[in-house]
């Protein structure tokens, strides 16, 4: 059961405005994650509450990718304090621990947990293509791979047909751990 709601939501289940807002306040049960997102418990929000609060916040085309839809299909990666979502064009919301990246190119979805998430291919280089390290790149190319969650020609593939922007480290990484 998710405890992810907006308040919308909220409103049209017939909680007032003023009631949503005394649940939320310090001494209510609920808290207030994101602009017009909450969560309705009173225990911390989980990474998995952060995750759905921000797929609810981004809107119905949003998805999960990066080092978050990675993990969540297997891949040992660890978790960078923002959470990368991609949303279509026409999104214009913002949030310091969301990485929010407005793309033409919306990917296949995969469902897992209840969640949007972006195929692992797509995840890897939409994650490796922001490092600016190369040893950084590697670990990313190598453990989507190691943990079999694409081959090096899915990789390949998406990086042919994705945005150049962004991606020479990882062309470089790709070419030397994987030529074609």
């Amino acid at each position: 059961m998710t405890h992810i709601a907006t308040t919308a939501e909220l409103r049209k289940a017939g909680l007032s405005p003023r009631e949503i807002q005394h649940h939320c306040t310090p001494a209510g049960s609920w808290q207030r994650l994101l602009p017009g997102v909450v969560l309705t418990k009173p225990s911390p929000a989980t990474r998995l509450d952060r995750l759905r609060a921000v797929l609810s916040f981004a809107g119905p085309s949003a998805v999960i990718t990066g080092a978050d839809a990675l993990v969540r299909q297997g891949a040992a990666l660890p978790l960078p304090r923002h959470i990368h979502v991609l949303a279509g064009s026409n999104v214009r919301r913002a949030n310091p621990w969301i990485l929010l990246e407005r793309t033409t190119r919306p990917p296949d979805v995969v469902e897992r947990h209840g969640l949007r998430l972006a195929p692992p291919p797509r995840a890897a280089l939409d994650m490796a293509r922001r490092e600016l390290n190369p040893r950084a790149v590697v670990e990313i190319l190598d453990a989507v791979v190691d943990a079999r969650l694409c081959s090096p020609g899915e990789l390949h593939e998406e990086l042919r047909v994705s945005s150049r922007r962004g991606t020479a480290l990882v062309r470089q990484a790709l070419a030397h751990l994987y030529p074609t």
